[in-house]
């Protein structure tokens, strides 16, 4: 007997599996290489840590200085401890323009990223240094063909990089997702839990008679061949490598109330999550819209 299927009505779920890091060897290697090119860069004290080489330590601040009367012991209490993505972003930038330590402008990550993204044109070769990893599940079929269909490819393109779930090697769980609108609509959502059951009691029912006519085919055959069966609201899962530009682009054009309403869901998920995780890396006046509508 095909089990219950299981019918998914709210958010997917985003989580950061990984983000890039500095090699702070590394950077103290780009420090000598200051020393040696350009010794105008070169702070009092020298370089001792790999953030000696920019104007701030490992803290993002509002401002470069307390305001009056406030210690610095005070202002650290409300100060976020930087993402290596974040300082990425700016090391790549300081270099094009060898403006490290003592001889740089702008002060905080915060303002030297602001001001690169505040450029029009965007000098945009920066924010590629820059990766993270998301696992998403909680989403459709259909989700992930428009998805990859319009975000997938080569990630100096603003697209990213997938490893999804596939329906050759594995048995699909009977999980589907419901359309906002049918989740709202409860006569429409229990129409849509009896027909998923009959698409999935299709679907085991296919690789059970593929399995009897065909003993000598391989799993990965009865799958592929029942896998067309599974509806487009079938759930599925993937991992995503991509990048702040990549992320820019998609949250610019999928947090509008035009889009599809799961894609809609999905993207201010993933905005809330990287606007939190990574703030410095989106600022900049092009996602204003997309700030004042998440609060």
């Amino acid at each position: 007997m095909t089990k219950q299927v299981v019918i998914l009505t709210g958010n997917p779920t985003i989580t950061v599996l990984a983000e890039q890091r500095l090699d702070h060897a590394g950077v103290l290697e780009i420090a000598e290489w200051v020393r040696a090119h350009r010794p105008d860069c070169v702070p009092k004290g020298g370089f001792e840590d790999a953030y000696d080489l920019l104007p701030h330590d490992e803290y993002d601040l509002p401002h470069n200085e307390a305001p009056k009367g406030v210690s610095a012991a005070v202002r650290l209490l409300n100060a976020r401890l930087l993402t290596d993505n974040e300082v990425l972003v700016e090391i790549a930038g300081r270099k094009c323009y060898d403006s490290f330590a003592d001889k740089a402008g702008k002060k905080t990550n915060r303002e030297y990223v602001d001001n690169i993204a505040s450029m029009d044109p965007m000098h945009a070769s920066i924010f590629y240094h820059a990766k993270m990893t998301f696992f998403f599940a909680g989403v459709s079929r259909k989700f992930s063909h428009q998805f990859i269909r319009n975000y997938v490819g080569s990630d100096r393109d603003e697209e990213g990089s997938p490893s999804q779930e596939s329906t050759r090697f594995t048995h699909h769980y009977g999980f589907y997702i419901a359309p906002p609108l049918i989740v709202e609509t409860p006569i429409a959502l229990k129409e849509f839990e009896r027909e998923c059951q009959i698409n999935y009691a299709g679907y085991n029912k296919t690789i059970d008679q593929l399995r009897g006519l065909h003993v000598e085919a391989k799993r990965k055959e009865i799958y592929e061949a029942a896998a067309g069966i599974l509806s487009m609201s079938a759930e599925t899962s993937f991992v995503w490598t991509t990048n702040p530009m990549a992320l820019r682009k998609f949250l610019k054009e999928r947090c509008h109330d035009a889009a599809d309403a799961e894609t809609f869901r999905f993207a201010r998920k993933l905005a809330h999550i990287s606007f939190a995780r990574w703030p410095n890396l989106f600022c900049g006046d092009d996602l204003n819209k997309v700030r004042a509508e998440l609060t």
